[in-house]
Protein backbone atom coordinates (compact mmCIF):
# COMPACT_ATOMS: atom_id res chain seq x y z
CA UNK A 1 0.00 0.00 0.00
CA UNK A 2 1.16 3.46 -0.86
CA UNK A 3 2.45 5.72 2.13
CA UNK A 4 0.43 8.88 0.73
CA UNK A 5 -2.85 6.32 1.09
CA UNK A 6 -1.99 5.95 4.96
CA UNK A 7 -2.86 8.92 7.70
CA UNK A 8 0.47 10.09 10.13
CA UNK A 9 -1.35 11.85 12.47
CA UNK A 10 1.32 14.30 14.39
CA UNK A 11 3.96 12.84 12.17
CA UNK A 12 4.53 16.14 10.55
CA UNK A 13 5.39 17.99 13.48
CA UNK A 14 7.88 15.86 14.94
CA UNK A 15 11.35 16.93 16.55
CA UNK A 16 13.95 14.41 16.65
CA UNK A 17 15.47 16.27 19.76
CA UNK A 18 12.01 15.48 21.99
CA UNK A 19 10.56 11.96 23.10
CA UNK A 20 7.79 10.61 21.35
CA UNK A 21 5.23 8.20 22.12
CA UNK A 22 3.38 5.96 19.30
CA UNK A 23 -0.67 5.62 20.25
CA UNK A 24 -1.62 2.65 18.79
CA UNK A 25 -5.59 2.39 18.55
CA UNK A 26 -7.90 -0.28 20.08
CA UNK A 27 -10.07 -2.55 17.83
CA UNK A 28 -12.48 -0.10 15.51
CA UNK A 29 -10.83 3.05 16.31
CA UNK A 30 -8.42 5.50 15.06
CA UNK A 31 -5.87 8.69 15.36
CA UNK A 32 -9.07 10.68 17.06
CA UNK A 33 -9.16 8.76 20.46
CA UNK A 34 -6.00 10.66 21.50
CA UNK A 35 -7.04 14.32 21.21
CA UNK A 36 -7.58 14.84 24.61
CA UNK A 37 -4.46 13.65 25.50
CA UNK A 38 -1.99 16.81 26.14
CA UNK A 39 1.71 16.83 26.71
CA UNK A 40 4.36 19.74 27.34
CA UNK A 41 5.62 20.66 23.87
CA UNK A 42 8.71 21.79 25.49
CA UNK A 43 10.11 18.07 25.62
CA UNK A 44 7.39 15.90 24.14
CA UNK A 45 6.16 15.27 20.32
CA UNK A 46 2.67 15.39 19.89
CA UNK A 47 0.88 12.21 19.97
CA UNK A 48 2.01 10.45 16.83
CA UNK A 49 -0.76 7.41 15.34
CA UNK A 50 -1.10 5.62 12.15
CA UNK A 51 -4.13 5.03 11.15
CA UNK A 52 -4.45 1.29 10.78
CA UNK A 53 -5.69 -0.07 7.11
CA UNK A 54 -9.60 0.45 6.82
CA UNK A 55 -9.80 2.52 9.62
CA UNK A 56 -10.05 6.54 10.14
CA UNK A 57 -8.41 8.63 7.45
CA UNK A 58 -6.34 5.73 6.19
CA UNK A 59 -7.51 3.60 2.34
CA UNK A 60 -7.35 0.11 2.76
CA UNK A 61 -9.18 -2.73 4.30
CA UNK A 62 -8.96 -3.89 7.48
CA UNK A 63 -7.67 -7.62 8.75
CA UNK A 64 -8.40 -10.36 11.27
CA UNK A 65 -5.01 -10.57 11.56
CA UNK A 66 -2.90 -8.82 14.48
CA UNK A 67 0.44 -10.01 12.49
CA UNK A 68 -0.80 -7.49 9.54
CA UNK A 69 -1.40 -4.74 11.38
CA UNK A 70 2.09 -4.97 13.13
CA UNK A 71 3.84 -5.71 9.97
CA UNK A 72 2.15 -2.23 8.80
CA UNK A 73 3.25 -0.38 11.17
CA UNK A 74 6.98 -1.99 11.03
CA UNK A 75 7.23 -1.40 7.56
CA UNK A 76 6.20 2.24 8.09
CA UNK A 77 8.25 3.24 10.62
CA UNK A 78 11.03 2.25 8.50
CA UNK A 79 10.41 4.15 6.19
CA UNK A 80 10.48 7.61 8.45
CA UNK A 81 13.43 6.06 10.03
CA UNK A 82 11.76 6.40 13.46
CA UNK A 83 13.69 4.45 16.16
CA UNK A 84 13.64 4.28 20.21
CA UNK A 85 9.63 5.77 20.21
CA UNK A 86 7.37 4.58 23.69
CA UNK A 87 4.86 2.26 22.33
CA UNK A 88 1.65 2.93 23.70
CA UNK A 89 -0.96 0.44 22.70
CA UNK A 90 -4.95 0.35 23.79
CA UNK A 91 -6.54 -2.66 23.92
CA UNK A 92 -6.09 -4.22 20.50
CA UNK A 93 -3.47 -2.31 20.21
CA UNK A 94 -1.58 -3.59 22.71
CA UNK A 95 -1.49 -6.38 21.40
CA UNK A 96 0.10 -4.94 17.92
CA UNK A 97 2.57 -3.41 19.79
CA UNK A 98 3.94 -6.64 21.44
CA UNK A 99 4.07 -8.52 18.11
CA UNK A 100 6.05 -5.55 16.77
CA UNK A 101 8.45 -6.13 19.64
CA UNK A 102 7.96 -9.65 20.09
CA UNK A 103 8.34 -11.02 16.50
CA UNK A 104 9.87 -7.94 14.41
CA UNK A 105 12.30 -7.06 17.41
CA UNK A 106 10.98 -3.66 17.09
CA UNK A 107 13.83 -1.23 19.18
CA UNK A 108 11.22 0.56 21.62
CA UNK A 109 12.39 2.42 24.97
CA UNK A 110 9.46 1.34 26.86
CA UNK A 111 5.83 -0.47 26.06
CA UNK A 112 2.72 0.75 28.14
CA UNK A 113 -0.20 -1.57 27.59
CA UNK A 114 -3.61 0.89 28.02
CA UNK A 115 -6.32 -1.13 29.03
CA UNK A 116 -4.13 -4.17 27.10
CA UNK A 117 -2.85 -7.37 28.07
CA UNK A 118 -2.92 -10.92 26.22
CA UNK A 119 -5.02 -12.76 25.71
CA UNK A 120 -7.86 -10.71 24.76
CA UNK A 121 -10.82 -12.94 24.52
CA UNK A 122 -14.02 -11.35 22.89
CA UNK A 123 -17.21 -13.13 23.40
CA UNK A 124 -19.14 -14.86 20.90
CA UNK A 125 -22.12 -12.74 21.74
CA UNK A 126 -20.08 -9.78 20.74
CA UNK A 127 -18.84 -11.45 17.35
CA UNK A 128 -22.14 -12.31 16.46
CA UNK A 129 -23.09 -8.20 17.16
CA UNK A 130 -19.98 -7.35 15.15
CA UNK A 131 -21.47 -9.36 11.78
CA UNK A 132 -24.66 -7.42 11.99
CA UNK A 133 -22.70 -3.84 12.12
CA UNK A 134 -20.46 -2.28 13.57
CA UNK A 135 -22.88 -0.25 15.72
CA UNK A 136 -24.26 -3.17 16.86
CA UNK A 137 -21.01 -4.18 18.39
CA UNK A 138 -20.02 -0.61 19.35
CA UNK A 139 -23.18 0.28 21.27
CA UNK A 140 -22.25 -3.11 23.52
CA UNK A 141 -18.59 -2.10 23.82
CA UNK A 142 -20.08 1.08 24.99
CA UNK A 143 -21.90 -0.06 27.34
CA UNK A 144 -19.81 -2.06 28.78
CA UNK A 145 -16.55 -0.03 28.78
CA UNK A 146 -17.29 3.12 29.60
CA UNK A 147 -17.68 4.07 33.15
CA UNK A 148 -18.38 7.79 33.12
CA UNK A 149 -21.28 8.77 30.63
CA UNK A 150 -19.74 11.40 28.25
CA UNK A 151 -21.47 13.49 25.57
CA UNK A 152 -20.76 12.66 21.83
CA UNK A 153 -19.09 9.28 23.13
CA UNK A 154 -21.13 7.76 19.71
CA UNK A 155 -17.69 9.29 17.96
CA UNK A 156 -15.34 6.59 19.66
CA UNK A 157 -15.99 4.15 16.72
CA UNK A 158 -16.25 6.33 13.51
CA UNK A 159 -15.50 3.45 11.33
CA UNK A 160 -17.40 3.22 7.93
CA UNK A 161 -16.19 0.41 6.57
CA UNK A 162 -18.93 -2.78 7.60
CA UNK A 163 -16.26 -5.15 8.24
CA UNK A 164 -13.84 -3.29 10.51
CA UNK A 165 -14.98 -3.54 13.95
CA UNK A 166 -15.82 -7.92 13.25
CA UNK A 167 -11.74 -7.74 11.61
CA UNK A 168 -10.45 -6.33 15.04
CA UNK A 169 -12.70 -8.26 17.32
CA UNK A 170 -11.32 -11.35 15.52
CA UNK A 171 -7.68 -10.94 15.43
CA UNK A 172 -8.21 -10.19 19.47
CA UNK A 173 -9.26 -13.76 19.54
CA UNK A 174 -7.10 -15.57 16.71
CA UNK A 175 -3.95 -13.91 18.27
CA UNK A 176 -1.50 -16.60 19.84
CA UNK A 177 1.55 -16.20 21.97
CA UNK A 178 3.48 -18.68 23.42
CA UNK A 179 4.80 -17.90 27.34
CA UNK A 180 8.50 -18.33 26.06
CA UNK A 181 7.49 -14.94 23.67
CA UNK A 182 5.94 -13.46 26.63
CA UNK A 183 8.79 -13.76 28.75
CA UNK A 184 11.10 -12.62 26.20
CA UNK A 185 9.87 -9.00 26.42
CA UNK A 186 12.86 -6.93 27.90
CA UNK A 187 11.80 -3.71 27.91
CA UNK A 188 10.48 -1.60 30.58
CA UNK A 189 6.59 -2.89 30.10
CA UNK A 190 3.72 -0.70 32.42
CA UNK A 191 -0.35 -1.60 32.85
CA UNK A 192 -2.56 1.20 33.12
CA UNK A 193 -6.00 0.31 33.62
CA UNK A 194 -9.35 1.52 34.98
CA UNK A 195 -10.14 0.69 38.28
CA UNK A 196 -14.29 -0.06 36.41
CA UNK A 197 -12.89 -1.61 33.60
CA UNK A 198 -15.28 -4.35 32.68
CA UNK A 199 -13.54 -5.34 29.39
CA UNK A 200 -10.32 -6.92 31.11
CA UNK A 201 -10.36 -10.31 32.51
CA UNK A 202 -8.28 -9.74 36.04
CA UNK A 203 -7.37 -13.41 35.92
CA UNK A 204 -6.14 -13.21 32.50
CA UNK A 205 -3.87 -10.47 34.11
CA UNK A 206 -2.73 -12.21 37.13
CA UNK A 207 -1.41 -14.40 34.77
CA UNK A 208 0.25 -12.35 32.12
CA UNK A 209 2.26 -10.34 35.09
CA UNK A 210 3.35 -13.54 35.76
CA UNK A 211 5.39 -13.85 32.30
CA UNK A 212 6.12 -10.48 32.00
CA UNK A 213 7.83 -8.43 34.19
CA UNK A 214 5.63 -5.05 34.63
CA UNK A 215 4.03 -2.57 36.76
CA UNK A 216 0.77 -1.93 37.11
CA UNK A 217 -1.44 1.23 37.54
CA UNK A 218 -4.64 2.04 37.95
CA UNK A 219 -6.87 5.01 36.63
CA UNK A 220 -9.52 5.46 39.78
CA UNK A 221 -13.31 5.89 38.05
CA UNK A 222 -12.15 5.05 34.74
CA UNK A 223 -13.42 2.47 32.18
CA UNK A 224 -12.13 1.01 29.31
CA UNK A 225 -11.43 4.24 27.55
CA UNK A 226 -9.05 6.37 30.13
CA UNK A 227 -8.28 8.99 27.23
CA UNK A 228 -12.03 9.69 27.37
CA UNK A 229 -12.74 9.40 30.77
CA UNK A 230 -9.76 11.03 32.68
CA UNK A 231 -7.22 12.86 30.10
CA UNK A 232 -5.63 14.79 32.45
CA UNK A 233 -5.06 11.84 35.09
CA UNK A 234 -4.29 9.73 32.01
CA UNK A 235 -1.62 12.12 30.68
CA UNK A 236 0.08 12.83 33.73
CA UNK A 237 0.70 8.91 34.51
CA UNK A 238 1.78 8.54 31.85
CA UNK A 239 4.63 11.27 31.33
CA UNK A 240 5.46 9.91 34.53
CA UNK A 241 6.74 6.76 32.78
CA UNK A 242 8.58 7.79 29.42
Amino acid sequence: MNSSQIYFHNFDLIDPKKKSILFIPGAGMDHRFIRALSFPESEYNQPLVIDLPGHGSSHGTSSNNIQFYSKFLIDLLKSYNLNNLVLCGHSMGGLIAMDMLIHHSYQARSLILLNSIYPIKVSKFLIEKAKISNGEASSFIIKYGLYKRLIGIKNIFPQKEALVMLDDLEACNNYQLSSSELKSLDLPVSIILGSKDKLVDLKELENFVNHVSSKTYTIDESGHFPFFECPGELSRLMLSLV
